[in-house]
């Protein structure tokens, strides 16, 4: 399936994505904005999803924005900003189409989302949008210890099902900072932090249930899906309580000139 209609298939699960996905890292935060100069920002999340990308760019001399192609996705962020008081406006929007003046944004984040819109379109508008000297700043997750690769069994469930994944290179530092640079963005630089955590077995069930994938399955395929997969998550975990994810946060960024 071609990306452009990969990337559409994440509304039906908003709410259980704001649930199961990771929030990232405060390290994560605290180096975004010490690449910023200080006093008031004005910060656009794009792809944000249900907002847990966006809520930690929240800041008393921050004004934050958060689009994202699914209006399911833009109502459950819209809902959890409100529960805790959060003044993020968020809109439906495409990174290809963004309906925001020239110049209006200090910053622009993509967290775990520009393998949907690597292309040219897409950064004209980004860099349509930024300020001079404005900072683009993309960040993606990687595992180190991928369930999917070190147990052939758990492979093989998503193997069955035809899941789709991202081509790697989309997800490669190199190959996303030579697009930047390529696109006139200046002193593109990369970073790398490593993280970790636990997952359950329900938790991890749960988490694989956010990914495109799930949503392509045939209504009768879900279920089947979901109780294979935990049988061998099941199988692969043992006498273990949970599962202990080794990742790394992997961030390309640049300024417009």
């Amino acid at each position: 399936m071609e990306l452009n209609n990969l990337k559409k298939q994440f509304g039906n699960q908003a709410e259980i994505y704001s649930k199961y996905r990771q929030p990232y890292p405060a390290e994560l935060y605290a180096f975004f904005f010490s690449l910023l100069p200080v006093g008031e920002k004005t910060i656009l999340d794009i792809a944000c999803g249900p907002g847990n990308s966006t809520r930690s760019l929240v800041k008393e001399d921050t004004k934050v924005f958060g689009c994202d192609i699914d209006p399911m996705m833009i109502e459950q962020a819209k809902k959890e900003a409100k529960e805790n008081n959060l003044d993020i406006q968020y809109v439906v929007a495409e990174a290809e189409h963004l309906p925001y003046a020239d110049g209006t944004f200090d910053a622009i984040t993509v967290g775990t989302a520009f393998h949907w819109f690597v292309n040219q379109t897409a950064l004209t508008e980004i860099k349509r949008v930024l300020k001079p000297s404005g900072l683009f700043f993309a960040f993606w997750t990687m595992n180190k210890n991928d369930i999917r690769v070190e147990d052939d069994q758990v492979l093989q469930v998503f193997r069955s099902y035809n899941w789709p994944r991202v081509p790697q290179e989309l997800r490669d530092l190199t190959y996303i900072s030579d697009f930047l640079k390529q696109q006139g963005l200046q002193k593109v630089s990369v970073a790398n932090i490593p993280i970790a955590h636990t997952e359950t077995l329900e938790e991890r069930v749960n988490l694989e249930k956010t990914n495109a994938g799930y949503n392509l399955l045939a209504e009768g395929d879900r279920e089947k899906f979901v109780d294979s997969l935990r049988a061998v998550l099941k199988a692969s975990l043992g006498s273990k309580e949970s599962f202990l994810i080794q990742e790394e946060l992997q961030i390309s960024y640049g300024f417009k000139a």
